[in-house]
């Protein structure tokens, strides 16, 4: 990047870059002593043996945030199929929080004829750190380096559409959770309950025996007479178990034995 610069803005921008470095060094250092003066303050017990942690924490954040402040400022996003500028409040909030801070320690611990002169290097800390992001910046776009960053656009969450449920298969008629007889093609929504993931039959109403045997039923009648007739009780809890029916071999053999006894078993 620097090398692509011709000789005579290299030189201007290389000296500017190194007024620029002592300057912040020097109003740094000067800060530096005030603030660590102000913390060793007797009042202040935390101040005894730490003083010049203080310094740090209120200069090099500050130093911080100018550095984000700047960053911020080279990134552009997407909004709303618009490219705009990256949301720079914050940063400069902090910057602003931060520079009153070591203003004001360094102008309360002098009096007042001298105050201007405390103030002054903290006043040419802010703007000379300031200056030498304007100068990185300029340096970028003068050498043909990138200087502004577009943010890819915001992945959008990946959506779920539920389909309507469909429930194939052969509806036989068969008695309804009361006894009476239903209209035919179609099965008592009492006795079973569809799941909307596999489209199986679900669990049967608790404490229904009814609508468990018209679904045994309804298992029979879809048989062979040959299957039919190899059929046992067992074989039928199975099967209503494998649909999410719980019933007990007893009834299913009573079922059977129903279902042959109406000559629908025989081979």
């Amino acid at each position: 990047m620097w090398s692509s610069l011709p000789s005579n803005l290299r030189t201007v921008l290389g000296t500017a870059l190194v007024l620029g470095i002592a300057v912040a060094g020097a109003a740094f250092t000067l800060s530096f002593f005030a603030l660590r003066e102000a913390a060793e303050n007797p009042a202040l017990k935390f101040g005894q043996g730490h003083a010049w942690l203080f310094p740090l924490a209120i200069d090099a954040a500050l130093v911080f945030f100018e550095v984000l402040l700047l960053a911020a400022s080279m990134v552009r996003v997407q909004e709303h199929g618009r490219v705009v500028q990256y949301p720079r409040a914050i940063p400069f909030m902090l910057v602003m929080v931060a520079g009153a801070g070591t203003l004001y320690f360094n102008a309360t611990r002098v009096p007042s004829p001298v105050r201007l002169i405390a103030l002054a290097v903290p006043v040419a800390s802010i703007l000379v750190t300031l200056g030498l992001a304007y100068l990185l910046k300029m340096l970028a776009a003068a050498s043909g380096a990138e200087a502004i960053h577009l943010a890819p656009p915001a992945v959008e969450p990946n959506r779920i559409v539920r389909k309507n449920d469909v429930l194939q298969g052969e509806i036989v008629r068969g008695p309804d959770a009361s006894g009476q007889t239903g209209v035919y093609g179609q099965v008592p929504r009492s006795a079973t309950s569809v799941n909307p993931q596999s489209g199986q039959a679900g669990e049967v109403t608790a404490g229904d025996p009814a609508a468990k045997r018209a679904l045994m039923r309804m298992y029979l009648t879809e048989m062979t007479p040959a299957e039919s007739g190899r059929a046992t009780g067992s074989s039928i809890v199975k099967a209503m178990k494998a649909i999410g029916v719980d019933v007990s071999e007893r009834e299913a053999r009573r079922v059977l034995d129903e279902h042959k006894a109406a000559g629908n078993g025989k081979g």
